[in-house]
């Protein structure tokens, strides 16, 4: 050690000396330095160096935590696990202790932090501890240590949370969501009610009021709401068709999609946006399938086809649109059939982006060809079709040079010299042609030229996609809207199973129920009897009384007489001045009924009876003048 180290050790343990004995009046300070500079005024303790440093103790955890009775702001360095100084902190909240001053490597700022890694930088801990978040000295939220499904749940007010997110409280959500996600869960502020999402598409279902009870004082929607739903039985449909065009069928090689007689072939057809709203197609939403209307079937297959669809702002269709184009549907081997052709997607569904219009492409690329397949379409006012076709399309020799011999074939099919003839081979497909394209063609021994237009027709075209529905919503009102029958089972498959004792839809506005359709409204009919046999009627049967007459037989039968209906049965002026009557109504006028008719047979059996005891007076006194 150099000799101004000595010196500074003996000003050290002077200064130590000096400044333990108050009752001297000593007031020191102290510089440790290698110049003999004097201390700063304002530091007790002035260090200077510029090749070495200060070095507090050093220990570990263990050792740190097992100094007894630390004073307030003592300073030490640990060496192991979380590394760093420490400082006791004597008044820290909720209880005294140590507090990490710094570490080996970067800490997290109040203001934040830049240039952070996410591979490597987080927030949180690095041995099997929970991760707590506190307020005011108090745990508001904790993320529990450990791997799911028993370690990593978020609690909020809660220690012990079960599941991955636990909160002990109210969960408040009043905004909507960030697109139809599943799983998501929105808030809808026009019905004021909770929306959950099933299935990634626009349908959103209301949480409240769709299980087996509803809340007191819960109403239900007053009038129907469209959303977008599929057809009923997954029909194909809707199909445009626009009245104002006039009908029309495409069979030209350049027009229909299903051009057999030539082997190549690429046709685009354009609808507008305003066809797809006037069938009120939901924008957004997979179409899934396409299809064209044939006028016959059957015959020799079409291989290789396509087709591709995209939104497009061209209004009209004077050339061919090869770019951007999204690939739906594809085959090896397609034979139309009459009616109908449904291309179900089997690459990728289609969406119409609700304002453009859309182009269909259907293309083919086959080593063989036979005759056209006709597709019903209609005229329209506008460019709507371009088609191109060809056979074994971009031969390899000078039109007019010659039959297309080639060295070898792909089909392998040998020909006569002076080399091999390749029947059926094309050098572009269908679905690759381009207005550039040699149209110069070689099939067989012949050679052709193949040709491209454009015309103002298109075909029929039907899909299935989503259309705005009117569905039945449950949300605040006064009524449920149903447009099928509302039916309420017990047992699951009762309402649709059809067969007896279960029961089918009746239709729009009719109610089913497995177990009973009860009614608060039926009143009870004691005063009939008790008008009958007392001649007054109980208190709180004194509406009821009102307007009641019981009539006696023969008054009875000459009102039926007269008005064609019971007298405790309302007739049809009623029902045509009141409406139809409620099911308690009915039910109540039904009971008075058999309750009248139940006097009547009373009265009947006294009558009968009274007649039996006359004539057997009459028969006893006819016996006593006899003898």
């Amino acid at each position: 050690m150099r000799r101004s180290g000595h010196i500074a050790w003996r000003a050290l343990v002077l200064g130590t000396v000096l400044g333990s004995m108050p009752t001297l009046g000593v007031h020191a300070q102290l510089g440790v330095n290698a110049t003999g500079a004097a201390p700063a005024p304002s530091a007790m303790l002035d260090i200077s160096s510029t090749t070495q440093g200060l070095l507090p103790p050093r220990m570990t955890q263990a050792q740190r935590t097992a100094i007894a009775a630390p004073a307030d702001g003592l300073v030490v360095y640990q060496t192991d696990l979380s590394r760093g100084f420490y400082y006791y902190d004597a008044n820290l909240l909720p209880a005294a202790g140590w507090v990490l001053l710094g570490s080996s490597g970067p800490v997290w700022e109040l203001g934040g932090n830049a240039n952070t890694n996410t591979a490597t930088d987080f927030l949180g801990t690095i041995d099997n501890q929970h991760l707590i978040f506190a307020t005011n000295g108090v745990e508001r939220m904790r993320l529990t240590n450990g791997a799911y499904p028993t370690g990593g749940l978020l609690g909020i007010g809660s220690t012990t949370p079960t599941e991955q997110l636990d909160v002990r409280g109210g969960l408040q959500i009043t905004g909507s969501a960030n697109g139809n996600n599943r799983g998501a869960i929105r808030f809808n502020g026009t019905t004021n009610a909770h929306e959950g999402n099933v299935d990634n598409t626009a349908n959103w279902y209301q949480l409240e009021n769709v299980f087996d009870y509803a809340p007191a004082a819960q109403g239900y929607y007053t009038n129907p709401i469209p959303a977008c739903a599929y057809g009923a039985n997954g029909g194909l449909y809707p199909v445009i068709d626009n009245p104002s065009f006039t009908s029309t069928t495409l069979f030209g090689s350049t027009e229909t999609p299903y051009s057999r007689l030539w082997e190549d072939g690429r046709h685009q057809y354009l609808y507008l946006a305003s066809d797809f709203t006037a069938l009120n197609i939901c924008a957004n939403t997979d179409i899934l399938s396409a299809g064209f209307q044939t006028t016959s079937g059957g015959g020799t297959a079409i291989t290789n086809v396509k087709l591709s669809m995209k939104n497009t702002t061209a209004t009209t269709l004077p050339t061919l649109d090869p770019n951007g184009l999204q690939l739906c549907y594809q085959a090896a081997s397609f034979t139309p059939v009459a009616g109908w052709n449904n291309h179900v997607f089997n690459v990728s569904n289609f969406q119409w982006n609700g304002n453009w219009n859309v182009l269909v492409e259907f293309c083919l690329d086959q080593n063989d060809w036979t005759s056209n397949v006709p597709v019903n379409a209609e005229n329209t006012n506008y460019t709507a079709l371009y088609g191109i076709y060809c056979d074994a399309c971009g031969h390899l020799f000078t039109y007019g040079s010659g039959t297309c011999y080639f060295a070898s074939c792909p089909n392998n099919t040998p020909q006569a010299t002076p080399g091999v003839l390749c029947t059926g081979y094309g050098h572009t497909g269908g679905c690759s042609l381009l207005t550039t394209s040699s149209l110069v063609t070689c099939d067989g021994t012949f050679q052709w030229i193949g040709a491209q237009t454009a015309a103002n027709r298109r075909p029929l075209l039907k899909l299935n996609a989503q259309i705005n529905s009117v569905v039945s919503v449950f949300s605040n009102g006064d009524y449920v809207y149903s447009d099928n029958a509302v039916m309420i089972e017990r047992n699951t498959g009762w309402a649709t199973s059809g067969v007896y004792p279960n029961q089918v839809f009746k239709g729009p506005g009719t109610l089913g129920a497995e177990v009973g359709v009860w009614g608060g409204g039926v009143l009870l009919s004691d005063h009939v009897f008790d008008m009958y046999f007392d001649g007054r009627a109980r208190p709180e049967d004194s509406e009821r009384v009102r307007g009641y007459q019981h009539y006696p037989i023969d008054e009875m039968v000459n009102y039926v007489e007269m008005e064609r209906h019971l007298p405790t049965i309302n007739g049809r002026d009623t029902w045509q001045r009141t409406g139809p009557f409620s099911l308690d109504d009915l039910n109540t006028q039904l009971w008075v009924t058999v309750e009248e008719q139940a006097l009547y047979i009373k009265e009947l059996n006294e009558r009968m009876d009274l007649l039996r005891k006359q004539l057997v007076r009459k028969r006893l006194q006819q016996l006593k003048t006899e003898h």
